[in-house]
């Protein structure tokens, strides 16, 4: 056993003293002129690298898309179910129904604008949810299929009632449509791209690179500008059908060093500094005018073996990384003992699906040597490619596994890199990445990221797995008794680690510091909600 100041993170930037006197004047100050709102600037480690909510699915570029779009179906997160799973409201849709086992109806809400002024109806729907687009052979966005691609049909009944047409029927599409690939873009500004006689692929190219950094929505806040690396501000859509947004303004600031951001918030040039650390939780507390919100996230960061890779496609090897792992270890020297590891793909939230008993990732070094003995591994370096303050602790997380590889006799090497474009050029054989629990049900977690239509079976090809994993998890999404699939599950879990294709390290506790008079709540997922009913301002 590894003493842990062994684990200590070395290189955290830790906040330098600052005078206590804070500035009276904020970023949320009021402005001048006729809209006296505050203005509202978030200090964050990137900047969302799109704003087109189906082409970029990282946890920070959802940040923004919970203020620009509006999903079908809210999931309400500050008042889950009481034996897990998400309590769901109405958003864009009033009701819903399966009016058949294979038939899902919508009732669109009326009087909803989109930010070009077009009223939203069923035509919006329709060109969010078309085959081509999301889930037919060739849809345009890859992952498109993967939380879709149950559709056989998406029908307009009248210009405020859709029809979902699915092949069998869909155990959890009201969540999927609750979540990540389900928000809902405005048809005039994508359809004003699509010419006749042209392939979809061709005109959508081109509505996508316009939209990119322009988007239209439904949402509480409107696109207001972009400056590569340094802000995305978004203004307030006063015509939202939710009521008037409190801030006038919506900032993200790139500002990738965490003392830079608490620095900011200190001086008053921020109102909120996001990924806020547990070694700086307790030193914001000399701030008398500075509150801190922490939120243990429904995402996991992995560890992605690449099981076509020549040296870790032995089964044997990939075991022996995940077994060398003191997954307490890595919690009590980054985290501070204040998150956890999840035992398996699954979290309590998942209700009846839940498995409190299963072991999931287990540390045990002298096994891992052992299983390193059966492999054909000869000591040769593996490179471990991440991407430094993408994820909150990753360089100083895989310095620590560098160490415990290194103590059961596997080499590894940490390549540095500056996208995930760079994280999956050729010669890919692990690297740092992050799960994120989009619902809490496997079609929208494991299926999602790791199942048939994912992109790491599609595209990077890094995951090669036993045929019965493809197949038995399909039925996941249509397997209607509770106790079947919950056994259906298991089995899945079940050949999923003994692939290995990854293994767990732990779920981030996220941190956000803000000033005390900005009333507003995060939650387990990455979504930034600034609508009226989760933002204010003033001491409550």
């Amino acid at each position: 056993m590894f003493k842990l100041n062994r684990y200590a993170a070395k290189g955290v930037l830790l906040c330098m003293p600052i005078a206590a006197a804070m500035a009276p004047a904020g970023a949320a100050q009021a402005q001048a002129g006729s809209d006296a709102r505050p203005t509202l600037t978030i200090a964050v480690n990137e900047l969302a690298r799109t704003l087109d909510p189906a082409a970029g699915n990282g946890t920070v570029d959802v940040r923004g898309y919970y203020s620009i779009f509006d999903t079908l179906i809210r999931r309400d997160f500050d008042h889950p179910e009481a034996n897990g799973g998400a309590k769901l409201e109405p958003s864009l849709a009033t009701s819903w129904r399966w009016s058949t086992p294979t038939t899902f109806e919508v009732k669109l809400r009326s009087g909803v604008l989109c930010h070009d002024g077009s009223p939203f109806n069923a035509d919006d729907v329709l060109a969010t949810f078309s085959a081509e687009r999301l889930w037919g052979p060739d849809a345009y966005y890859a992952e498109g299929p993967a939380y879709f691609g149950t559709f056989k049909k998406v029908e307009k009944l009248d210009d405020m009632t859709v029809r979902f047409t699915t092949a069998e029927h869909d155990a959890s599409l009201e969540q999927r449509l609750s979540s990540y690939m389900s928000f809902v873009i405005c048809d005039e500004a994508w359809n004003k791209y699509r010419k006749d006689g042209v392939p979809a692929k061709v005109w959508m190219d081109e509505a996508a690179k316009a939209l990119r950094f322009n988007p239209v929505g439904t949402g509480p806040y409107k696109f207001g500008s972009y400056q590569k690396n340094d802000h995305i501000t978004l203004q307030a859509f006063d015509k939202y059908y939710g009521g008037k947004p409190a801030a006038k303004t919506v900032t993200f600031k790139s500002v990738p060093e965490v003392a830079a951001r608490i620095a900011g918030l200190v001086s008053g040039e921020y109102d909120i500094a996001a990924e806020i650390p547990p070694d700086q939780w307790e030193g914001l507390g000399a701030y008398k005018d500075l509150t801190l919100k922490t939120v243990p996230q429904e995402n996991s960061h992995v560890v992605v073996f690449n099981t076509n890779d020549p040296v870790l496609s032995d089964k044997n090897l990939r075991h022996a990384l995940s077994l060398a792992i003191d997954r307490k270890a890595l919690i009590d020297a980054l985290w501070k003992g204040k998150t956890y590891a999840p035992n398996g793909y699954q979290l309590p939230s998942f209700g009846n699906l839940y498995d409190k008993d299963r072991v999931g990732y287990a540390y045990d070094p002298e096994q891992a040597k052992k299983l390193l003995k059966q492999s054909r591994y000869k000591g040769q370096e593996i490179s471990y490619r991440l991407i430094p303050n993408y994820y909150l602790y990753n360089v100083e997380a895989a310095q620590i596994l560098q160490e415990m590889w290194r103590a059961v006799g596997i080499n590894v090497r940490i390549d540095f890199v500056d996208s995930f474009k760079d994280v999956r050029k050729p010669g890919i054989q692990m690297y740092a990445w992050s799960n994120t629990y989009r619902i809490p049900d496997p079609t929208g977690s494991l299926l999602i990221l790791w199942g048939a239509n994912s992109e790491v079976q599609k595209s990077s090809k890094v995951y090669t797995p036993t045929p019965a994993f493809n197949t038995l998890s399909q039925t996941l999404y249509t397997v209607g008794d509770p106790a079947q699939r919950r056994a259906t599950y298991r089995k899945v879990l079940d050949i999923f680690e003994d692939d290995m294709p990854m293994t767990m390290l732990y779920n981030p506790a996220t941190g956000y510091a803000m000033k005390k008079n900005v009333q507003w709540q995060p939650y387990s997922q990455y979504f930034m909600d600034f609508r009226p009913d989760n933002l204010s301002f003033g001491s409550k």
